[in-house]
C-alpha cells in the first residue's frame, strides 16, 4: 500500500566546475513503499523556488502581454485575469514578468 504526505520544497546543493556551490530546488513528496520512505520529485523549481516558468504559445502570450499592459494591477487582479486565460497562478504573485525566448535555428 502506498500513501503520500503533503509536498514540500527540497534544496539540493551541487558543486559547479569552478568550485562554487549552487543550490537547486525541487518540489517533492514522501512516499512509503515496503516500509521505506522514498521521495518523488513532482517538479523541478530551478535555482529560485519562488519563481515559476510557464511556457506559452504565441496567441496566448499576446493575450498575457495585453493583461500586463493595461496599467497598474493588484496581485489579485493579475491572478484573476490569468485564471480567465486558463493559467493557474498559485498563491499571491509578488512579481510577474514576461520573457520572450526565440526559437533556435
Amino acid at each position: 500500500m502506498t500513501t503520500s504526505a503533503t509536498s514540500f520544497i527540497r534544496p539540493r546543493k551541487r558543486p559547479l566546475k569552478d568550485g562554487t556551490i549552487q543550490t537547486y530546488y525541487y518540489l517533492v513528496e514522501n512516499i512509503w513503499e515496503g516500509g521505506k520512505v522514498h521521495q518523488k520529485v513532482l517538479e523541478y523549481l530551478g535555482t529560485n523556488p519562488h519563481s515559476r516558468t510557464i511556457p506559452l504559445d504565441s496567441p496566448l502570450a499576446k493575450k498575457v502581454a495585453e493583461v500586463f499592459t493595461t496599467g497598474d494591477l493588484t496581485p489579485t487582479e493579475i491572478r484573476s485575469r490569468l485564471k480567465g486565460l486558463d493559467i493557474d497562478v498559485p498563491g499571491r504573485p509578488r512579481q510577474v514578468s514576461l520573457t520572450y525566448t526565440p526559437a533556435l535555428r
